[in-house]
């Protein structure tokens, strides 16, 4: 394992090691109340317990739970809503945070890691998603290689034995799409397969709370069907893309669902939905507004179809009103 490697390992694991849920956030709610901590503890549990508790060497009952919430002064039904807010936020956080990087936006990126290191994170998914954020930055700016980055994701996940898993949790499957990046020859097909199964039937991905990054893992994998020629499955998992962006009001990598839509279509000879997905694929672009994108696929279009993209569209409207 060599420093980089050790680096990640820490971020998953030593780095975090005194920030154990509830204890934690019992102590952060103390000190912002000005509870002294043998008062706080007194009557409850002693010190030596409270520390173990801190440290997570042992968990908290219920009834404890409450007499703290008690001595906070705070009813306990809030003190957990509080808890779960907090934990709430600290993982969109870290969402914002994977999102920029993988959108290369370095300087967004820079500033929300620096949020996140100045807090206090215990959540085990917490710890998973941002050494693996982390992780993708440096491969992204070239510090580790490919070779590197792959060995680290693999370990977080436990992969290949993570494939056998009948459920999966929404980290799980962030990694593996990561991976189906990397991978090549019959390694990467085994791994679309099991990506495409939980697709299938996204019950089985626990805790799906990153919208932007399942919709990420959508496209690379109906980029790499396509690839293959199986265009049927390129259609069918830019619909679930695409519903998953209109059901979260979101146009994020709609462009490249129509887009990949309208190439399938386009392969199968569905001429009449392979012009209905070059189309939308034009309004979403445009909604956005990015010169460069509209640029670039206008470029990539005109060269796949042999069309004058504008051009199409003013005939897609005239047919459409007609």
């Amino acid at each position: 394992m060599n420093k980089k490697q050790r680096v990640y390992v820490v971020l998953l694991g030593v780095f975090f090691l005194n920030s154990i849920e509830i204890g934690l956030f019992l102590e952060n709610i103390r000190y912002g109340r000005k509870i002294n901590q043998e008062d706080f503890v007194s009557g409850v549990v002693s010190m030596r317990q409270y520390q173990r508790y801190r440290n997570g060497q042992c968990e908290i009952t219920y009834d404890k739970l409450e007499q703290f919430a008690v001595k906070l002064g705070i009813p306990m039904k809030k003190l957990l809503a509080e808890f779960e807010k907090e934990k709430s936020s600290r993982v969109h956080l870290i969402n914002q945070y994977y999102n920029a990087v993988v959108n290369r936006d370095l300087t967004k990126a820079k500033d929300l890691k620096g949020q996140i290191e100045k807090t206090k994170l215990f959540d085990e998914d917490q710890k998973l998603l941002f050494a693996h954020a982390n992780m993708v930055e440096d491969h992204l700016a070239g510090k580790i290689s490919k070779e590197e980055a792959t060995e680290f994701a693999s370990l977080s996940i436990n992969f290949p034995a993570v494939l056998k898993q009948k459920y999966l949790t929404d980290i799980e499957v962030l990694v593996l799409g990561f991976l189906l990046s990397l991978m090549e020859g019959e390694d990467q097909k085994k791994l679309l397969r099991k990506l495409s199964q939980l697709f299938e039937n996204e019950d089985l991905i626990l805790s799906n709370q990153n919208n932007n990054a399942a919709s990420l893992i959508l496209m690379r994998m109906a980029k790499m069907y396509g690839t293959q020629k199986d265009f049927a499955q390129v259609v069918r998992l830019c619909d679930i893309g695409i519903k998953r962006g209109n059901e979260a009001t979101s146009i994020y990598l709609l462009e490249f669902f129509f887009y990949y839509k309208a190439l399938a279509h386009f392969r199968l000879e569905s001429y009449d939905l392979f012009e209905e997905s070059l189309f939308r694929c034009y309004n979403v672009l445009h909604l956005e507004g990015n010169k460069k994108k509209i640029e670039k696929f206008t470029v990539l279009i005109e060269k796949d179809f042999h069309i004058n993209f504008d051009g199409f569209v003013m005939n897609y409207l005239k047919k459409r009103i007609m």
